[in-house]
């Protein structure tokens, strides 16, 4: 069962940025946010980022509308390494 959910936009001076959180089954909290690829990526674009006190998680194929899906959904999709 999740617990919280929380989603906010950061605007930085560049671009918008948005950030999402959730709680797992496991009671463990996830910050959820794009961000570029690597610098030592020879490919271009963007991952989806989960971090958490104990791993962070880079997935970089995923849908465009991640901040709508539903916590169990992101919690799924970040397994999708």
């Amino acid at each position: 069962m999740t617990v919280s959910r929380e989603r906010t936009e950061v605007q930085s001076s560049d671009e918008q940025t948005r950030i999402r959180s959730f709680t797992d089954d496991l009671g463990q909290t996830w910050l959820v946010s794009e961000g570029p690829f690597s610098e030592y990526d020879r490919r271009s674009g963007s991952s989806l980022i989960f971090s958490s006190e104990l791993a962070v998680r880079r997935v970089r194929d995923y849908p465009s509308d991640w901040f709508t899906l539903s916590d169990a959904d992101l919690a799924a999709l970040s397994w999708c390494v």
